[in-house]
């Protein structure tokens, strides 16, 4: 990183993307060089025919944009969900030959191959361009190495934010690099990665716990406890990993759009995905959600419309029943709140966050459990023995224990889901006394990567 700073900040300015798109490849083959060609096949093919497409008639504007789709979001099938697909049809198979049924379907053997790094993010993100392109929002990158560099960024690559290229097309060809930039994007990076090593691995350690001390035999209050965890660790790992994109963004003179705006203050459903992943959310929104129809054809139509997002939503995060499962529980509750809820959680809004964040919360065990029967176990001991007063009561010295080792996270995790910790760094950011705080937080998570048994970024499975 060093290096390549010292030559981005060095060379001049006209061959700053070619640097950038350079380092950003040499990055991405560092970590995945198995399945390295995938992003550059990706970007002759996209580059090739929105440069072809240009000038030509309607149908073979048409017939180009579908042929990058299909190439793109079909090496996604095959690499994310085809595994998934063929064991799901041969379990089908199986059924219908103990049934005896006539259909005989044949064997599909599954890919066994790993999930590319970054495939889903850098996917949806040409797959925009493209459309964009096809729909006359942007012309088409005339120079392949900007495009480049627009699709291999380094800093949102393999995790994210989705970044359009409207959003930095402008920077592509002229943007300032400073010292003050430099600084910037540092403390940020500083807050980014503290967030993630400080405490989104300390609830990972939380959720952990309890997983391996057996959910069955863990009462309802420590159930709601790991669920809490993992609910802090998924929100810390990812705003943390975005707030390090933004600022490594900052020093290359990108502004990396913002990706959360405190979600879990959010006060309904709909609230909350407005704040949450917000790339994401918008890029669903601009291109299936509005192409559908949004909410221009009535209720019904309406409802199918989120249906669909709600059901692909699921799938982007994961091949597997409980990422389904995950998206047609927001896609109900979503639901009930359009049609019921949501003008009442506006009109009161501390009723609205009193509903919504226990939601949250269980929409996170669904996400993060294994498959379905591990769904099924944890929301019965969340909701299925409230009758049962030893649910309460038993083990609750583990559960003292616990709420003691970890209660100061608690109360952090609270406080940086707020917006009150950002606004008073924003107007003391320059002080020497905030330079001093991050410098012991950067030393701090340090210590942490060099000592932690494990280290993981949860948004990389996806």
């Amino acid at each position: 990183m060093p290096i390549f700073l010292l030559i981005y900040y060095t060379v001049p300015e006209k061959y700053g993307n070619l640097i950038l798109f350079l380092g950003s490849l040499f990055f991405y083959a560092y970590g995945e060089h198995r399945f390295f060609w995938l992003i550059l096949v990706s970007l002759v093919i996209h580059y090739a025919l929105t440069r072809y497409s240009q000038g030509k008639s309607r149908k073979c504007q048409r017939i180009c944009l579908v042929v990058m789709l299909m190439y793109g979001f079909g090496m996604l099938f095959i690499f994310k969900y085809m595994d998934f697909f063929a064991a799901n049809w041969n379990h089908l198979a199986v059924w219908l030959a103990d049934r005896g049924s006539r259909v005989k379907l044949p064997h599909v053997n599954a890919t066994e191959v790993s999930l590319p790094l970054g495939i889903s993010f850098y996917t949806f993100q040409i797959a925009a361009y493209a459309i964009d392109v096809y729909r006359g929002q942007v012309k088409p990158e005339e120079r392949f190495v900007d495009l480049g560099a627009f699709l291999s960024m380094f800093p949102q690559l393999i995790a994210g934010p989705i970044v359009l290229y409207h959003d930095v097309s402008a920077q592509l060809k002229k943007r300032v690099l400073s010292w003050r930039h430099m600084e910037n994007g540092i403390k940020t990076f500083i807050i980014g990665l503290s967030l993630k090593m400080l405490l989104a691995n300390t609830f990972g350690t939380l959720w952990n716990q309890v997983q391996t001390a057996g959910v069955s035999a863990a009462s309802v209050p420590m159930v709601w406890l790991g669920a809490l965890g993992y609910t802090f660790q998924i929100y810390f790992d990812f705003q943390g990993y975005s707030m390090m994109a933004m600022g490594l963004g900052e020093m290359l003179g990108f502004r990396i759009p913002r990706n959360f705006r405190h979600p879990y203050m959010a006060t309904s459903v709909t609230d909350f995905w407005r704040r949450w992943h917000m790339t994401l959310s918008g890029w669903f929104k601009n291109y299936v959600y509005i192409p559908l129809g949004g909410s221009r054809h009535g209720k019904v139509r309406m409802l199918f419309n989120m249906f669909v997002v709600w059901s692909l939503t699921g799938l982007w995060h994961g091949a597997g029943w409980n990422f389904i499962l995950w998206g047609m529980y927001y896609f109900a509750l979503l639901m009930i709140e359009k049609l019921f809820l949501f003008r009442f959680f506006e009109k009161y809004p501390v009723v609205g966050w009193c509903f919504t964040f226990p939601a949250v919360v269980t929409g996170w065990v669904i996400f993060a459990s294994d498959n379905l029967s591990a769904v099924k176990t944890y929301l019965m001991q969340m909701f299925g023995h409230l009758s049962d007063a030893g649910y309460w009561t038993m083990n609750l010295d583990l559960f003292g224990q616990t709420v003691r080792q970890y209660g100061i996270y608690l109360v952090l995790a609270f406080i940086f889901s707020t917006a009150w910790p950002y606004g008073k760094y924003r107007e003391n950011k320059n002080r020497p006394l905030t330079i001093l705080i991050l410098l012991v937080l950067f030393g701090l998570c340090v210590y942490k990567m060099q000592t932690a048994a494990s280290n993981p970024f949860l948004y990389f499975r996806f």
